[in-house]
């Protein structure tokens, strides 16, 4: 009688690979397991806690007010100022199309 060796197929030895495997993971410590001792006392605090209420601001000059926006550059300034959330304008204005454009043709 002859004997041959034939390789150990990969479909043999998974059996014994999730023996050790499952061997493993039964040996985890059971500190891991546990979980977090939860908090004995609840705080609250009021998102409006640091709430500060409208105070008028006191009463000025209007020339003095009418000043200061004169040395910040007047209206023109507060025009140039753009809401939260919204592009700013471009720098330069487009140059006007010319008459005929606006009628599709004719007289320039």
């Amino acid at each position: 009688m002859s004997t041959t060796n034939h390789p150990v197929a990969v479909k043999d030895l998974l059996p014994l690979a999730l023996v050790l495997l499952a061997g493993t993971a039964a040996a985890q410590s059971p500190a891991a397991l546990t979980q977090p001792a939860m908090p004995t006392r609840l705080q609250y605090t009021s998102t409006l806690s640091g709430y500060q209420a409208y105070a008028d601001e006191p009463v000025q000059s209007w020339r003095e007010a009418n000043d200061r926006v004169r040395r910040i550059g007047g209206w023109k300034v507060y025009a140039k100022e753009n809401p939260p959330g919204v592009a700013p304008a471009a720098e330069t204005p487009a140059a006007p199309l010319p008459h005929g454009a606006h009628h599709g043709g004719g007289k320039p």
